[in-house]
This record gives structure tokens, sequence and C-alpha cells, in this order.
């Protein structure tokens, strides 16, 4: 039998998060492909004692075991990972899972132990947390689905069996009733906005708030606290299953960090190896983009001719002018192919499927 992990968060800052709905979709479509799922709810903790912390630790642990209790010898679980109800004692759950002759694969969303140890600053206690709350469970896990090839490449720097890995290539974007709703009767238009979303807090997206003049962008989604130009229209907030009706312009631009010149910083740094998920948002809302030409999914794009790259933002005026409408029209063609692939859950069901052959 196969199960799936689905954990439900209550928080209601997240309900505009795309995290939220990443792990949502997958859920769903290991689901459809006849996974029966365990749930867990999400835990408040908010304790800055150290003891009470340990303490908290050892209950989500005992949670995890007691979920995964009713699972038998010959399973297969699949596991989003990092777990939202994460605890320094999961690789010994996932040992015990094992004993017991079930096999768990690690469905990778976001990797701390990559993203932060990059960072100068980063001290010892973090550094250690990372180590055993994400390197132990990825070293003991039977099967793990990247990102891409950049990202199994550092997994195995750290240590990790290649063998065990496969990779997603791009995460799926489920959006419900697309075609009743007419998401597949919109036309792109060269001449329109570029259109920016997600997290648009200056610590993580501070190029946002020094864009090129000669470039119209709309931006869509939360933490913007700037006023806005002429070139430059923001429209708020958006729930994710909402955002794709709402698109409406020449390009969706994957970029991050704290400069328009290159990716910089923790967060643009963390693109050359992380799959961003609105590349997803746009090319399952049927629209091409443009993304940094050093983004592990720079590869992606480029073979599947469904946008462009560019190594700064000023670049974008002169590539789009220097387009012709054919050339255009032709990658809005395969971002709706593409997006209709990722519309219907290929990626994750091709990536569940083929890490079973790993064994």
């Amino acid at each position: 039998m196969k199960y799936c992990v689905s954990e439900i968060q209550y928080d209601e800052n997240l309900k505009n998060n795309a995290a939220v709905k990443a792990r949502d979709d997958v859920t769903r479509i290991l689901s459809h492909m006849g996974m029966k799922r365990i749930t867990l709810s999400d835990m408040k903790r908010d304790t800055p004692n150290p003891l009470r912390k340990l303490a908290e630790h050892v209950k989500i642990a005992a949670l995890w075991k007691r979920a995964f209790g009713k699972l038998q010898e010959g399973d297969i679980l699949y596991i989003q990972f990092p777990p939202v109800l994460h605890t320094v004692f999961y690789a010994q759950c996932v040992k015990s899972l094992q004993k017991r002759g079930i096999k768990v694969v690690l469905l990778i969303h976001d990797l701390e132990i990559l993203r932060w140890k990059k960072k100068k600053n980063a001290t010892f206690a973090e550094k250690l947390r990372f180590d055993i709350e994400e390197k132990t469970v990825l070293l003991a896990a039977d099967g793990i689905i990247a990102h891409n090839e950049k990202m199994k490449g550092l997994l195995t720097e750290l240590g990790i069996d290649p063998n065990k890995i496969v990779c997603l290539g791009i995460f799926d974007y489920l959006i419900p009733d697309f075609k009743k709703r007419g998401g597949n009767s919109r036309t792109c238009r060269k001449t329109g906005p570029v259109l920016i979303a997600g997290n648009l807090a200056r610590h993580k997206a501070g190029y946002v708030y020094d864009l090129p003049s000669d470039v119209s962008f709309e931006l869509f989604g939360t933490n913007f606290d700037s006023s806005v130009t002429g070139n430059i229209t923001y429209r708020g907030s958006q729930p994710p299953e909402e955002l794709p009706f709402l698109l409406d312009g020449s390009f969706g631009l994957v970029w991050d960090g704290d400069s328009t010149a290159t990716c910089s910083g923790v967060y643009g740094e963390y693109l050359s190896f992380n799959n961003p998920h609105k590349t997803s948002l746009f090319l399952a809302s049927g629209i091409p983009v443009i993304i940094w030409e050093k983004a592990a999914l720079a590869d992606f794009v480029r073979e599947n001719h469904c946008g462009i790259t560019v190594s700064s933002l000023d670049e974008i005026r002169q590539a789009v002018d220097s387009m012709t409408d054919e050339e255009y029209d032709g990658l809005c063609r395969r971002a709706e192919q593409i997006g209709r692939l990722l519309r219907s859950g290929t990626m994750t069901r091709a990536a569940a499927d083929a890490i079973l052959t790993r064994w």
C-alpha cells in the first residue's frame, strides 16, 4: 500500500501563500494516484524556553510515530519535506519505519541546509539544527524527489547516494475549472506588462523596489511597502487559486534577491538550484516567463522554448523589442502546452512513479 502525508496548516496569514498551494497540490495529485492520506494538523510553538522547546520536539515525534502506526511491512510512504511539524527526532521516526520494512520517499519543497548555510552570518546553532533536522533525514530516506539536476548535485555533495534521487523537473500547479472559467481563452500580449508574483518583502525581493523604468510591471503579492510609480502597478495579494485568472501580461518574471543586476543574496542565489513555484504559476496560466539565466530552471525554459533568459533586468526592454511577433506567439504556444501538463499533475506523477525504479 502507498501512503502520502498531508499536513494541515491553520495560520490565517498563509491563505495567500504559494508554499501552502504547492503542498496541497502534491497531496491532491498523490491521492488521485490512489495513495491513502495520513493527515496531521500543525501545532502552535512559541515558547522561548529551551527545555520546553525540547519537550515540544519530543511531543511532535510521538505524534508522527502514532500517525505511522498503521503502516505495515512492504508499504511505501511519501513525505513532503521538510515537514511542517518538524522535530529534531524526525530521522529516528524514519529509521523506525524502515526497521518495520517500510520504504520512505521524501519530496523536497525547500532545503534550509542548502539555502541558509550559504549565509556568512549563519550561527553554529543554525547549521547544527539544519544538519539534525534535514541532513540526517535525507541520508536516511530510501528515495528522494529533488527539484532538478543542480539540486541533485548539491545533495550528492552532502554525501547522499545519487542513485536514490529522482528529479521532478518543475512543480505542477493545479488550477480547478481552468477551462470553465475561461483560462484557456487568454490572449497573450507582447505589449502587456511584465508580471511579478510572490512575497514582495524587501529582505526577500529587494529588486522590486528598484525596477527598470523602461518596462511596465504589475505586482501581485504580500508585504509590498512602497508607493507605485508610473510604470509599476500593485494589484494586491490574492489566493493562489484565483491568481491565474487575474494575470494579464506579456511575461511572468522569475527573479529574486536584492538586485536587478543579478539574482544575489541568500534568496537570489537560491534560484540557482531551486524550482520557484512562481514559474509554475505563470506557465500553468499560459504565460511565458523571463528568468535569470543562471537559475536552475533556466535550462527547462530554454529546452522547452517557453520563455527567455536574461542576466539583468535591464536587458528586458531590448530582449522584448528585438523579438518578432511570430517568435513571441511561439513562446505563448509552448507555455500553454507546458501549462496543460502542469495543470494535470504530470510532473509529480512521473517522479512518484520513477522513484520506485531506484530500489
